[in-house]
């Protein structure tokens, strides 16, 4: 393979987090049943979602992805019975979760990506067998870790490995170290594992206070996080919680923001931030059973307008952060790194740039200008990976609304190194080449040399030739001067691993980062300066006009006549719309000619026999 993946399946086998769990007193005992067949539809790799059971208060739960950046639910299936304490399995592909059973102890169920479930009973081993009722649950490694409301306020830890000879069987059962206010246990909605440190993390719900608290689930201990009641609105749960892979950024749902809103809403909390950075997202339905499961690994993504394929679903660009992949490793542009939902397309490719804490889009300085004669940029990378980089761009050179395979440079970043410079060939035609000299040479200032162009809008020093494609023969090049013809674009940047072959601007990579610019493009003429004037009138010079067609761009009116038509040639080397309007005319003063003659021959004519029959 290529090193470019549909998904992230090759990040998923780092991912795993062995369970640290020991038995505490608990006899091993016979599994619950046989074990169980393969599943009938399991993820084909990580689906990079949130999902969500939810209950409406009749019937069985529905199985539901969750859209976390709009709080939209997308069904799946209605299950034959109420579920809850959902987790993923990530090496399996399925869910694993409780059946509520009321009265009775819940049962452990598999479900997979089309909500085909499985029952496997009462779980073997509860302190309690005849009340177990389960409030949040996740997988850690081959273990479904369940908190509970019977017994109350127990963490219980389930044998989820179909292979394992203690399948269905309970291998941890203890104590949480406080509960909340008067109630017998936490009041945790849902809770997630922070793979980063191995704990579980969740939102807890007082009558004027919300916290972030971490578990320590090898001993039960709770431990306060940050209070973030002035950024999460008070609500009547939280009922899921899902926690990002790879950087320790987590969402969580309101069920029914201030209560009585009658919306749902997600939150976004960045716990590795000082203070955790909470941000808002979008308003959904309320919700009133639910709980979450998710697949979601640390990715970044593009933000480039929409035509650039900048959404996940679109086949845009993303990239599974190297520091999730290879801990301790960094693969940037710039310094700054952080993970996104997805991509965000927006006017100004400026999107991810807002996305805080972490503006990460630093790569090139903002408003950055390219010389389409001689194209190429710096940029700064970190590579700590131990392996050598590539760094590929795309410039939007011919203002189509997409990057072409074309358009792309390419640089080689040792391990170690902070910097790549992307240069990509001269965007300038011969026909443009050839006219502009003719125009110079025309004009009496010589003929252009081959050369970098010159810094803009300042003529090059010293006379005679300049070393910066000045002009040989007529006027020195030091008395011309340069006049920018401006144009914004869009550059895209991709930093991966050197194994990739073929870098292309979409598709996902294990490694790396993406970054969209806006851009302007210039376009670089040298014209004489004003001369002086000629029998009393002043001699035109070129002079930066607006350009209507496309806004914040200008062009260049290189002979200062007031009309741009007659200088497309020498600013896009195409002689098409210059020449047109000159062909036409000259066809229209050729008719005009063609007609009076004949209006001239004909009257003659006329003349010529009355004179005849005058004198006959």
């Amino acid at each position: 393979m290529s090193g470019i993946v549909s998904h992230r399946v090759a990040a998923l086998a780092l991912a795993l987090i062995p369970s640290t769990f020991a038995m505490t007193g608990l006899a091993a005992t016979a599994p619950a049943t046989a074990a169980p067949a393969p599943p009938i539809a399991p993820f084909a790799e990580c689906p990079n979602a949130g999902f969500q059971l939810t209950w409406a208060g009749s019937g069985g739960s529905t199985l539901n992805r969750y859209d976390i950046s709009t709080a939209a639910l997308i069904p799946i299936k209605q299950l034959p019975w109420i579920a809850n304490a959902i987790g993923y399995h990530e090496s399996q592909r399925v869910f694993w979760a409780l059946r509520s059973v009321n009265p009775g102890p819940d049962k452990l169920v598999r479900i997979d990506s089309a909500g085909n479930t499985d029952d496997y009973g009462v779980p073997v081993g509860l302190s309690d067998p005849t009340s177990f009722d389960g409030l949040a649950g996740a997988v850690i490694g081959d273990r479904l870790v369940v908190h509970t409301r019977q017994p109350a306020n127990h963490l219980v830890e389930i044998d989820v490995n179909p292979a394992s000879a203690t399948f269905g069987t309970v291998t941890r059962e203890i104590a949480l170290s406080r509960t909340t206010g008067s109630l017998a246990y936490l009041n945790l909605g849902d809770w997630d594992v922070n793979d980063v440190d191995g704990k579980l993390y969740g939102i807890e719900l007082m009558s004027t206070k919300r916290e972030l608290v971490k578990i320590d689930p090898a001993t039960g201990a709770v431990t306060d996080v940050a209070t973030v009641t002035a950024d999460l609105p008070n609500s009547d749960n939280y009922g899921a919680f899902f926690a990002e892979d790879g950087d320790s950024t987590f969402y969580t749902s309101a069920n029914n923001v201030g209560v009585t809103s009658g919306q749902s809403q997600t939150f976004e909390l960045r716990a590795d931030a000082n203070p955790v950075h909470v941000a808002a997202f979008g308003k959904g339905p309320a919700l009133r059973v639910n709980d979450g499961a998710d697949c979601l690994i640390a990715t970044d993504f593009s933000d480039a307008p929409a035509s650039y394929l900048t959404g996940d679903r679109a086949g845009g660009p993303g990239h599974v952060l190297s520091s999730y992949l290879q801990r301790g490793s960094k693969l940037a542009i710039g310094s700054g790194l952080d993970s996104d939902l997805d991509g965000f397309p927006s006017a100004d490719a400026d999107s991810d740039d807002k996305n805080l804490p972490v503006t990460d889009e630093d790569g090139v300085a903002a408003g950055a200008t390219i010389d389409r004669n001689a194209p190429k940029i710096s940029i700064s990378v970190v590579n700590t990976t131990g392996a050598a980089a590539v760094v590929a761009g795309w410039i939007d050179f011919n203002g189509n609304g997409t990057f072409d395979a074309a358009e792309r440079a390419t640089a080689t970043v040792a391990s170690g190194g902070t910097s790549a410079t992307l240069t990509w060939p001269a965007q300038r035609s011969a026909a443009r080449k050839t006219t502009g000299a003719r125009r110079l040479a025309h004009a009496g200032y010589g003929t252009p040399t081959a050369g970098p162009s010159p810094t803009p809008d300042r003529p090059p020093t010293g006379g005679g030739t300049s070393t910066g494609g000045g002009v040989t023969g007529g006027h020195s090049s030091a008395n011309l001067q340069l006049k920018a013809a401006v144009t914004p674009t869009f550059l895209r940047l991709r930093i991966m691993p050197a194994t990739v072959a073929n870098p292309v601007p979409g598709g996902y990579v294990d490694g790396g980062e993406v970054e969209d610019h806006r851009i302007m493009l210039t376009t670089l003429l040298a014209v004489p300066p004003a001369a002086p004037p000629v029998d009393g009138n002043p001699v035109p010079v070129a002079q930066p006009v607006a350009n209507p067609a496309v806004p914040g761009a200008t062009t260049v009116d290189a002979d200062g006549d007031g009309e741009t038509a007659d200088d497309v040639l020498a600013a896009t080397g195409d002689p098409v719309s210059a020449y047109l309007r000159l062909g036409l005319g000259l066809v229209g003063f050729g008719g005009s000619i063609f007609g009076l003659a004949w209006l001239l021959g004909r009257r003659r004519r006329d003349e010529a026999i009355g004179e005849i029959a005058g004198k006959e």
